[in-house]
């Protein structure tokens, strides 16, 4: 594809995302195992509902697939919440590797409890990071 045939929307200079893109896993993050049972963890699932009210672009990825990561939103009552279910990546083509990314917070399930919201997020993304 040439640089003439992108759409308008790639060419333009300082397109930034406005919402807050958020991926989710699936296995032990939304759901904990316990041999073959699957447990639901109220304090993630709380947390995907309330970013999604607040508009937050919410993605449920898992390693296992796209159909595994559907299946286990829906058991959990929040398929409703994601935007897609994606397989996690195997291959990342960029230009930098994932840990020099600007604008990436990894946040364990166990901070879920703390309810987070969509602008504690992006205020703690401006925040300076050493890489």
């Amino acid at each position: 594809m040439s640089p003439s045939s992108l759409p308008d929307t790639c060419a333009e200079p300082g397109l930034a995302v406005t919402g807050l893109a958020v991926y989710v896993d699936v296995d032990e993050t939304l759901l904990r195992h316990y041999g073959t049972r699957q447990i639901p963890i109220p304090s993630v699932i709380k947390q995907v509902k309330a970013l999604h009210k607040q508009g937050a672009e919410l993605y449920c990825w898992s390693s296992m697939g796209a159909v595994y990561a559907r299946q286990c939103a829906e058991t959990c009552g929040i398929a409703h919440c994601f935007q897609a279910f994606l397989p996690k990546p195997q291959v990342i083509v960029d230009d930098q590797q994932p840990k020099a990314w600007r604008k990436i917070l990894h946040v364990h399930p166990s901070q879920c409890s703390s309810q987070t919201t969509v602008q504690e997020y992006r205020e703690e993304l401006k925040k300076p990071r050493s890489l």
